[in-house]
């Protein structure tokens, strides 16, 4: 995050950072951004 905020215009910083092992993929071999989003939500 420190190099975010030293290199990053602040509306383009992310707001959190979620380090996970694998990526869930749906039927198509695509990343699953749905269910990135319940389990962030679920986290936080």
């Amino acid at each position: 995050m420190a190099h975010c905020k030293a290199n990053m215009a602040s509306y383009k910083k992310p707001k959190v950072v979620m380090v996970v092992k694998e990526f869930p993929l749906n039927s198509t071999g695509k990343i699953a951004k749905k269910v990135l989003r319940q389990e962030l939500e679920a986290s936080v």
